[in-house]
């Protein structure tokens, strides 16, 4: 019976010692795309096409440059499709970043 017991908690230690290693490597296998991928601004006035057009459009940029080019035009694009809506530019940010952009507005601190 001891020597059951002792085999059985070995096996019981070798499993739980190695998941922390097969999480980081279940991690690992996520593709870079999905690690990546960022918020699009104002993402809600969007639809799903115009959401992949923007996402291929900033895979093919290939420099910081370009990238920045990209997301500034589609954020003067956003900003006006909210106004022609009727919506307060402010809606198309996070929420964590509308907060503060709401206190900038009535003079409180960020």
């Amino acid at each position: 019976m001891n020597r059951l017991f002792r085999s059985l908690f070995g096996m019981v230690f070798a499993i739980l010692c190695s998941l922390p290693a097969w999480a980081a490597d279940k991690e690992q296998v996520a593709s870079p795309e999905a690690q990546q991928r960022e918020l699009i601004y104002c993402a809600d006035l969007m639809t799903h096409e115009e959401r992949e057009a923007y996402r291929a459009s900033m895979r093919a940029a290939r420099t910081q440059e370009e990238k920045a080019a990209v997301r500034r035009a589609h954020h003067e694009a956003m900003q006006a499709r909210a106004r022609e809506r009727g919506l307060d530019p402010i809606e198309c940010e996070p929420s964590r970043v509308r907060e503060r952009l709401r206190l900038r507005q009535r003079g409180g601190k960020s």
